[in-house]
């Protein structure tokens, strides 16, 4: 689950949210599945990340060709992965797009928190930069007014 207090997305961070328009979903999720490896277990093995994707270690190696190539990982045969900077970078950019997306369906729309987290799973990967950059100028707008900000956002308004 995501931790919404830490994410500030502020406008001049807003077109840094569209940078992963350049991966497609199955890149962006490779990438998500090894940052929460790392981040819980301080390292990402193939046969971990296998299991999180529900696919055979040989598809993971494929991928994971792929994600090098892509300048987003370091693997050696065998060994562990790691995010490089910039797949570090798309991590985070995926967990603000990600947070958006969840405050916008939770705090706005009123959604229940798990309906809205798996619904942000979806929308991340595919919101065009038009509709995210529109998004946030939402969200930025609702929870900087003081009549409807966070504090009032769950009153029934």
């Amino acid at each position: 689950m995501i931790d919404k207090s830490n994410i500030n997305i502020t406008p001049d961070s807003q077109d840094d949210l569209c940078l992963n328009d350049l991966y497609n979903t199955t890149v962006q999720e490779y990438v998500e599945i090894i940052r929460d490896l790392v981040g819980e277990q301080r390292v990402a093995r193939v046969k971990d990340i296998a299991e999180l994707r529900g696919v055979t270690r040989s598809s993971v190696s494929t991928a994971l060709n792929n994600l090098r190539d892509l300048g987003l990982i370091e693997h050696e045969h065998y060994g562990y992965v790691s995010l490089t900077d910039d797949g570090r970078r798309l991590g985070e950019i995926l967990t603000q797009r990600h947070s958006v997306i969840l405050r916008f369906l939770h705090d706005i729309l009123g959604l229940e928190l798990d309906s809205a987290d798996e619904e942000a799973c979806k929308l991340e990967h595919s919101m065009g930069p038009e509709a995210l950059r529109a998004l946030v100028r939402c969200v930025g707008t609702v929870e900087g007014c003081p009549r409807c900000g966070p504090h009032r956002m769950n009153d029934g308004l």
